[in-house]
């Protein structure tokens, strides 16, 4: 009897190892990149607040947010990508290439935002803050995946590109500044560009608008490369061999449009995604050696 009540409870176990963990797993963060902007739009790269909030443009205050210039509601629960939240125009029609602090604020329960009462949301003891460069001018930007996974080939995707000339997108190592991998793009919004990179570890990385192909000219928003920051994930092995060397440059992919000003509309799931595997493995091997240790 008792052996086989473990073995129905493996059983159970390992299905639910093979089940995705709810989007209730994410932590609340925000992410987004230096960029340049026509309208006053500053495009969040990703988000995800566990209670219903607000994200905020705040001015830089001595390395700490200050002023709030733009403010845009979201839902808990909600992981979104690309987000536009517009700074006020008053802000705007003065505006000057600056550093500014995107926030994850917690609504106080009256629906209404109150910068005195919505208070910052933590993540591990942290404030769920990005700090950024905005520039006015014609709408340059990257947005992409907080990691970035090769396939068999060494190719990964950015998820979108909006650059104002002709250019070249390029990921560099975070560390050393080697250019992994190269892409040359036209003017316009492109979306899914692929480029094969040359990473044989796991890294941390820098997706940038280059003017060049080896990324020594970067594109700028006043003094600050246009760019997001992203992790490089290990590249799979196949069979007995490491995936093969990629060539650094590779031809222009993704789907263009024809102008470069355009305001990706928001993204948001409620769906799931892996992540109990692990833990259900390890409960499933110690309910198999507590039933050995029985016997």
């Amino acid at each position: 009897m008792t052996r086989r009540l473990l073995a129905v409870t493996l059983v159970c176990v390992l299905v639910l190892a093979s089940a995705p963990l709810p989007v209730a797993a994410h932590l609340n963060h925000v992410t987004a990149g230096t960029q340049q902007t026509p309208d006053g739009t500053v495009i969040v790269e990703s988000s995800f607040a566990s209670n219903d909030g607000y994200l905020t443009v705040q001015r830089d205050d001595g390395g700490e947010p200050g002023e709030v210039v733009g403010v845009t509601s979201i839902r808990s629960q909600r992981y979104r990508i690309d987000v536009g939240v517009t700074i006020d125009e008053s802000a705007w029609a003065k505006w000057e290439t600056q550093p500014v602090h995107i926030v994850l604020r917690r609504d106080d329960g009256d629906g209404e935002f109150d910068p005195d009462e919505d208070p910052v949301v933590e993540s591990f003891g942290s404030a769920a803050t990005e700090r950024l460069t905005v520039a006015k001018g014609p709408r340059a930007v990257v947005t992409a995946s907080e990691t970035l996974r090769p396939d068999a080939e060494g190719t990964v995707t950015v998820r979108r590109v909006t650059l104002p000339e002709t250019g070249n997108l390029v990921v560099q190592n975070a560390t050393t500044g080697r250019t992994l991998g190269t892409t040359a793009l036209d003017a316009g919004t492109h979306e899914s560009v692929t480029l094969a990179v040359n990473a044989t570890a796991r890294a941390d990385a820098r997706v940038l608008l280059a003017d060049d192909a080896a990324g020594e000219s970067p594109m700028l928003a006043g003094e600050r490369p246009i760019e997001t920051n992203v992790t490089i994930a290990a590249p799979p092995v196949t069979g007995e061999s490491a995936t093969p060397t990629p060539p650094l440059v590779t031809t222009p992919s993704g789907t263009a449009t024809e102008t470069a000003t355009d305001t990706p509309r928001p993204t948001e799931t409620t769906g799931s995604q892996p992540g109990f595997g692990l833990l259900a493995g390890v409960v499933a091997v110690a309910l198999l050696f507590l039933g050995v240790g029985r016997r």
